[in-house]
């Protein structure tokens, strides 16, 4: 993620959606992106989805249009969070294209990891991004 992105992320008060002239539907956002797609495929988080759905909008909505705007804000935080430094997060390693610290079982996440911080974004909301490092 490029710093004018992370600064841009950092900047987010709520959902923003596709800038125009982007007619991605969220199928093709989801196959472009790694970390989206590998969080959307582990079943080990499904204990966020309702949470995150209030901060970047519901990508299974069956309105393409806000399912499309809700994958590319969450494809957004979802870079952002997997680019911080990775020295200050327990059990993360930065850009490796997925969300570290989701323990197998689905109930538990490991303390300050990029799971964790997700979990808390999925509840603070934008606000949270401002202060991380990275």
């Amino acid at each position: 993620m490029r710093a004018a992105e992370q600064a841009q992320v950092r900047e987010m008060n709520g959902r923003m959606g596709r800038p125009v002239g982007d007619h991605r539907s969220a199928d093709r956002l989801i196959e472009q992106s790694p970390v989206l797609k590998s969080f959307l495929d582990n079943r080990d988080n499904y204990h966020l989805i309702d949470d995150l759905k209030r901060q970047v909008g519901d990508w299974t909505s069956t309105n393409p249009e806000a399912r499309a705007d809700a994958a590319y804000d969450l494809d957004k935080v979802l870079r952002f969070i997997d680019n911080l430094d990775d020295r200050y997060l327990n059990g993360s390693h930065s850009r490796n294209g997925k969300i570290d610290g989701f323990a197998s079982n689905g109930y538990s996440l490991l303390d300050n990891s990029e799971a964790s911080l997700l979990k808390e974004f999925s509840y603070k909301g934008y606000s949270l991004l401002r202060r991380l490092p990275t």
